[in-house]
């Protein structure tokens, strides 16, 4: 069964989230009470509490009974966090609106409860489709064409296990253009659930080479027991500063542990040779990548936010949110995967679920 170390942080992040869950669940009901023109009462009071009380009662006493449990609990409560949101949302909007206009009693509540579950629904049917970036990035005296499937953010867990791996490897295997290597850059463990090499085993049919370093969540997983399970199957871990030549790219990797500043000062990229560092967090500009001789930075992370509107708070934390960024150049570049799967909530609202390919070309002639 599964269980989980509780730490003294972890203790007041969670008392923190359950702050504002409590909070959100209190705005929504005074929303309500005064669409039908009603007080609240002393049990409406406690009726929040009584909800996260139940659900993590729920989520822990499962953990101790049944991984298949546990799991079924925490996508309903991720569903649940999402339903929450956008109720929430659309509460802050019919306050504003009830100061200036007075809608038909049925139109409030449809707009109060109707609505998020449609954004929802959307939401959920959106974080099941595969979005295909292709790329061509140019690197001088570079000889042919070689193309980097870069995958981020797996997530598995609670939520996604083995047959979200089966799906991936057989969007691969379907892809118009076999990739020359594939790239995970953290994250493949979520930190709900051990993941099991069982669920890595898919990965085994691939005919490439794939390259992992971890992410914040392989700290929760916990990491070693991670890393065990990746040494079982025909990933290659490079986390710990290793390089991987293939082809003519020089791949270097660094765990999500690792000081990222420190990491590049230190390490020894190939002269004449496009040098692909992979690191979770995208912690650095393309300008930044010039004293470093590094081509092209893989990252993720981020989710491109995942679900409206954190994609406005994921935007201003991270200098790079998603997508490709250079220098005028052209010459250095970051990419930032907005992930495979996601977070808790199981949906994506402004996001998408993305399978990038970057192929790096030489020059063109005149």
């Amino acid at each position: 069964m599964y269980s989980i170390e509780i730490k003294f942080k972890m203790i007041i992040a969670i008392l923190f989230f359950i702050g504002i869950l409590y909070g959100s669940h209190l705005f929504v009901i005074w929303t309500n009470q005064t669409i039908i023109n009603s007080e609240i009462t002393p049990f409406l009071y406690s009726l929040p509490v009584i909800i996260l009380i139940s659900f993590m009662f729920l989520i822990f006493i499962s953990m101790k009974i049944s991984d298949y449990l546990y799991s079924i609990i925490y996508l309903i409560f991720g569903l649940y966090l999402g339903y929450l949101l956008y109720i929430f949302l659309v509460s802050i909007a019919l306050k504003i609106l009830l100061i200036f206009y007075i809608p038909p009693l049925y139109i409030s509540l449809l707009s109060l409860y109707f609505l998020p579950l449609i954004i929802c629904i959307y939401g959920i049917i959106n974080a099941l489709v595969t979005k295909i970036i292709k790329i061509v990035l140019k690197y001088p005296g570079f000889k042919g064409k070689y193309t980097i499937l870069h995958l981020s953010d797996i997530h598995l867990g609670a939520i996604h296990q083995k047959n979200s791996v089966k799906r991936i490897v057989k969007e691969i295997q379907n892809l118009e253009e076999s990739p020359d290597i594939v790239v995970i850059t953290g994250d493949m463990a979520d930190g709900s659930l051990k993941v099991k090499s069982d669920w890595l085993s898919p990965f085994d049919l691939l005919d490439m080479p794939i390259l992992f370093i971890t992410g914040n969540h392989e700290e929760l997983n916990p990491k070693n027991d991670m890393l065990d399970e990746v040494r079982m199957t025909n990933i290659k871990y490079i986390g710990k500063h290793e390089s991987f030549i293939h082809k003519g790219v020089n791949f270097i990797g660094a765990d999500f542990d690792y000081d990222l500043n420190e990491v590049l000062s230190k390490i020894k990229p190939e002269e004449n040779m496009p040098n692909v560092f992979l690191y979770h967090v995208p912690k650095i500009s393309p300008e930044e990548l010039k004293e470093y001789n590094i081509f092209l930075f893989l990252a993720g992370h981020t989710h491109g936010g995942q679900i409206f509107p954190l994609n406005i708070l994921a935007y201003l934390t991270n200098k790079c949110f998603k997508g490709l960024y250079s220098d005028q150049e052209k010459m250095h570049h970051v990419f930032v995967s907005e992930g495979v799967n996601n977070a808790v909530v199981p949906m994506r609202v402004g996001s998408h679920r993305v399978f990038p390919l970057i192929t790096i070309e030489g020059e063109l002639s005149d």
